[in-house]
């Protein structure tokens, strides 16, 4: 959840464990968001925001504001084909990154700088917090690339992917879908 703060300080959890006394291994599960911010105690907190430099109520409200701000988190109860394909675009961005920073590092498109900060954000991803609309999106973006087995081996916080069934209702990312995609339709995506 905090990968971009500590990407911005330049710091990684091994040294944000040692600077704050907090233990590693829960440090790790905080970033990778396996364990709720809010329950991991004032004291603790306290320590991570004066490691990181920041207010502890500005280390809590940027909790709130992480998932508020990515898209696949967001609440999808009025949303259109237009912002369904907002998501989809975004999602495609992020694991094309993800792709070719391990399968393709050689002609990645961008700077390895950047592939480590969209490797992190996709590792960090709580799937139990994923809509069943994002969730297909997903797996149709990783099939469409034939790299599902592969993805879900390295990011294992989506390993689920696996086994996700179709949508029961179709899901339009535009009001006027091609459907050239196999992988969309085989989970009841209009593309």
């Amino acid at each position: 959840m905090f990968e971009d703060i500590l990407f911005k300080k330049k710091m990684n959890a091994k040294q944000l464990s040692e600077k704050s006394g907090v233990g590693y291994n829960y440090v790790y599960k905080i970033l990778k968001n396996q364990v709720d911010f809010d329950r991991c105690g004032i004291h603790t907190a306290k320590r991570l925001a004066d490691v990181l430099d920041m207010d502890l109520n500005s280390l809590y409200e940027y909790k709130c504001e992480y998932f508020q701000r990515k898209i696949y988190y967001q609440d999808q109860t009025d949303w259109d084909c237009e912002k369904y394909g907002e998501l989809n675009a975004e999602l495609n961005k992020l694991f094309l990154i993800g792709i070719e920073y391990h399968f393709a590092p050689k002609v990645m498109s961008r700077s390895t700088k950047s592939g480590k900060q969209f490797d992190t954000e996709i590792s960090c991803i709580r799937f139990d917090f994923l809509t069943e609309e994002t969730k297909c999106i997903m797996v149709a973006i990783l099939n469409q690339q034939k790299k599902l087995k592969e993805f879900v081996k390295k990011y294992s916080n989506l390993s689920p992917l696996v086994d996700q069934k179709p949508l029961k209702n179709k899901l339009y990312l535009s009001s006027e879908p091609y459907n050239i995609f196999p992988s969309y339709s085989e989970m009841n995506i209009a593309y």
